[in-house]
């Protein structure tokens, strides 16, 4: 796995077997993860259910990234310039066209300046760097309380290293943030979704990934969008990829409850 200074999420888990964020497939510009294809879970193939798996994994490993740490120059240059790789372009056969056009205007806006990566970076740490009054904290703890900006290192962070021990998996010594920090369970869930990718028990293995969606990100992410959105940034690019990210991983959930179907087991 490459250090977080090639690719940001690649700080999220390892262990035993390889995090994801770095090695999996990028999904090209038009393709959708997999869940506006599998309406009937019945007819859901292995073969497709790969293809699915595969898609949804380089998505959640992408948005992982992005969350870690601020964009790099390489980064920029290869998926937000002019004519760069664009791997969001396929949600909006998901239903979420008006995200996906949200975030490309916000990052068409942010081309225009001199310094763009640069601008992307101070909005990144007025975001998620700064005190959770005026910033959107990316820690699943700072959202337990009636309001956000619960005390951090709680209950969730916990957890999520309770997770990460179950499944023999650490995270990287240069990843110095806690373990509910919200890049974790987005390479955690490419590490599921690549995992299970020739799962025996296909149902069994999609019951056990909305599981995971629906504890360790839906119990809070609404929250954290929602302040992206109240702390207003100089630029949309940030609390854009917010807004599309909720809509991904309910897409996602639904998806998964169709195929796991009656099936819920708790988490392997």
């Amino acid at each position: 796995m490459s250090g977080p200074a090639q690719a940001g999420a690649d700080a999220a888990p390892q262990g035993t077997s390889k995090a994801p964020a770095g090695t999996h497939p990028e999904v090209a510009p038009g393709t959708a993860p997999g869940a506006a294809d599998a309406a009937d879970s019945a007819a859901l193939s292995p073969a497709e259910w790969q293809f699915a798996s595969t898609q949804r994994a380089g998505l959640y490993g992408w948005f992982a990234r992005l969350y870690a740490q601020e964009v790099s120059e390489d980064m920029y240059r290869s998926h937000f310039a002019d004519g760069g790789f664009a791997p969001f372009a396929g949600l909006a056969e998901l239903g979420l066209a008006t995200e996906v056009q949200r975030l490309d205007a916000a990052i068409a806006t942010l081309r225009a300046e001199q310094l763009p990566r640069l601008e992307l970076a101070a909005d990144f740490a007025q975001l998620f760097l700064l005190d959770g009054k005026t910033s959107a904290l990316p820690y699943a703890s700072a959202y337990e309380g009636k309001d956000a900006g619960s005390p951090l290192y709680g209950a969730a962070e916990a957890r999520m290293r309770e997770f990460l021990a179950a499944r023999s998996l650490t995270l990287q010594a240069d990843f110095r943030e806690p373990a509910d920090h919200l890049a974790v369970p987005l390479a955690l869930m490419a590490d599921l979704a690549e995992k299970d990718l020739s799962a025996n028990d296909i149902p069994v293995a999609a019951g056990a990934q909305a599981e995971f969606l629906r504890t360790a990100l839906l119990e809070w992410l609404p929250r954290f969008v929602a302040r992206c959105q109240q702390a207003r940034p100089r630029f949309d690019v940030y609390p854009a990829l917010a807004a599309l990210l909720l809509g991904f991983v309910r897409a996602d959930v639904a998806f998964l409850e169709d195929v796991a179907g009656g099936s819920e087991p708790a988490l392997r």
